[in-house]
């Protein structure tokens, strides 16, 4: 099986520089376009499923996949939802700085509370089975800390920061799930597809 973790495409808070957690921010119009793009890195390559957080960024990238992909509708899973940033959610990273430099509690979701959430959510549709090639739709802190779980630390939180719809590609063998590759923009791999 394989499993592609995509990161939603680019919100205004992005482009602010803001800290998103589960805000529902939407997309702006250069997040659609991303959106498309890498909806048509996909044409040559095979996907039975789109999964989605539920968060509006996210659905809609997933939407955008699916519709070009003929998947069928998204599934929405709880467990894909971005990291609770608590205290620095809709912060920019100077107003961040600033709270973490005076030590006020954060009320943020461990790191390892969501790699379990999402982790779980992959290793059931692995478990099951059914399908060949899923798609999941997700966000740079979710994603960065299953790529660092699954590293063992080499890469994803602290370590590298996700572009908008980067591409993810995981290969799972039976209970061993491998990092094919990561962080790679549409362009790339419609290079890798041909």
């Amino acid at each position: 099986m394989v499993i592609y973790l995509v990161r939603h495409g680019e919100t205004d808070w992005n482009r602010q520089n803001r800290l998103q957690g589960i805000e529902d921010i939407p997309l702006n119009e250069t997040g659609l376009a991303q959106s498309r793009a890498c909806a048509a890195a996909f044409d040559n390559i095979p996907v039975d499923l789109v999964l989605s957080s539920p968060l509006i960024r996210a659905r809609a990238t997933a939407e955008i996949l699916a519709d070009r992909l003929k998947t069928g509708p998204v599934v929405v899973e709880e467990g894909l939802t971005e990291r609770d940033f608590g205290r620095l959610s809709g912060l920019t990273y100077e107003d961040r700085d600033t709270i973490l430099a005076a030590g006020e509690e954060l009320n943020m979701e461990p790191l390892d509370v969501l790699i379990e959430r999402f982790m779980d959510v992959l290793n059931r549709y692995i478990r099951a089975g059914r399908h060949e090639s899923i798609l999941a739709v997700s966000h740079g802190a979710s994603i960065n800390a299953v790529l660092l779980h699954l590293s063992g630390g080499r890469i994803g939180t602290g370590k590298t920061v996700l572009k908008n719809t980067c591409i993810n590609k995981l290969r799972c063998d039976g209970d061993r799930i491998e990092i094919e590759f990561y962080n790679v923009t549409p362009n790339e791999m419609k290079r890798m597809s041909k």
